[in-house]
């Protein structure tokens, strides 16, 4: 039994130890990290001037094709005319193959055509006068087959034009097509790209308050930068009133389907002041209105000798600067609706150690660190306890 309870006793040892060192970093390992994140930029970037490539290339085709119909058109209109130019010709022609008929037809019972070839002087003379007549009526039905056999080629001339516009046509739809699926590529890279920026930009600010700090590239960060960080026992909730939401959320802005939350939201009117959960040091504040938390900030706490990071995103203003010594009772900024929200509240992160603090890779429940009530109740206060 004794044995038994020194396994289990060891066991939960481990579990203690473990994730503290997991959180351990160099400054050095930081600064790899943010060469990954820079290399991670750099591609990102590479696609987009690919996607570029693409789309302009996919409109100069649209443009080029939109010509090419335009000319297929005006063939078309050139055959059309040229066929309604044969068919009055054919008329012509056969009026006056009419017209030479009855001139050789018989009449008062006489046939002018006999009469014609009878009056002639001479046996060539005969000859050449029946000559004439065959070969004129020849000639004039071989002109109107000729030019029928015009008409059918330039209809036939005309079907494949159309065939070949219904063919530019079938390929404009798809490019238009296309260019759709790539401007959403395009708009989801432009968003990793500004989601990017500013985690390199979070992170340099993390680094540089290291190197502030005195640390140096061997240096655990977590132990070099304590004495930057004012000592604190516990964590608060960040409002003085708050409705709890659920940690699996409907997403309204990725088509209503769920998806896990990293962090807790907790909402309010907008305007509601917010706090820090404990006493730190401000490393990062995000002041422009875009990317998933909008207007954001970043604090680092020590908790009984222990280093955490906490993030407060989607505020409508922000009331602290990067550098700032913070208390539990700092109004670091207003409850908003920033970023991707849909409604006024505040989402708060947790992480263990130095970090960005925004991946879901990176944070913890704040609900193992901080008192907050069920889902979907009110808490109206920061210090009872539910």
């Amino acid at each position: 039994m004794n044995k038994r309870l020194k396994y289990i006793s060891l066991f939960l040892l481990l579990i203690l130890i473990i994730p503290i060192n997991a959180q351990a970093k160099t400054l050095g390992q930081l600064k790899q990290e943010y060469s990954a994140i820079q290399k991670k930029y750099d591609e990102n970037q590479d696609k987009i001037k690919h996607t570029d490539a693409e789309i302009s290339a996919a409109k100069s085709r649209v443009a080029s094709i939109y010509k090419e119909i335009d000319q297929v058109n005006a063939e078309m209109k050139q055959i059309t005319e040229e066929i309604s130019r044969l068919n009055k010709e054919i008329s012509v022609k056969e009026d006056q193959l009419k017209d030479l008929m009855k001139f050789f037809q018989v009449s008062e019972g006489e046939s002018t055509y006999l009469e014609y070839i009878f009056k002639a002087d001479s046996i060539t003379d005969f000859i050449y006068r029946v000559t004439v007549t065959e070969q004129l009526s020849k000639y004039n039905d071989e002109l109107i087959k000729e030019m029928h056999a015009m008409i059918e080629e330039n209809k036939k001339n005309i079907a494949k034009l159309q065939k070949k516009e219904q063919d530019l046509k079938r390929l404009q739809e798809e490019l238009a097509d296309k260019l759709v699926v790539l401007d959403q590529e395009k708009q989801q890279l432009n968003d990793a790209d500004a989601d990017i920026k500013q985690e390199l930009k979070d992170n340099l600010a993390i680094i540089n308050f290291y190197i502030k700090a005195g640390c140096k590239e061997s240096d655990e960060v977590t132990s070099c930068a304590k004495s930057q960080l004012p000592p604190g026992t516990k964590f608060w909730r960040p409002t003085d009133v708050g409705f709890m939401q659920s940690k699996w959320n409907i997403d309204p802005l990725s088509g209503g389907g769920w998806r896990y939350h990293a962090g807790v939201d907790i909402s309010n009117s907008s305007g509601t002041k917010v706090y820090s959960v404990s006493d730190g040091k401000v490393v990062t504040t995000h002041r422009t209105d875009n990317g998933g938390y909008g207007l954001y900030v970043v604090i680092q706490h020590n908790i009984n000798g222990r280093v955490y990071t906490s993030l407060y995103g989607h505020l409508r203003s922000i009331n602290v600067s990067v550098g700032q010594i913070v208390s539990k009772d700092t109004v670091i900024g207003l409850m908003g609706s920033t970023g991707r929200s849909t409604g006024p509240h505040v989402h708060l992160n947790i992480c263990l150690g130095q970090s960005a603090c925004q991946s879901l890779s990176q944070t913890v429940d704040p609900r193992g660190y901080i008192n907050f009530p069920a889902h979907y109740t009110w808490y109206r206060d920061r210090t009872s306890v539910y």
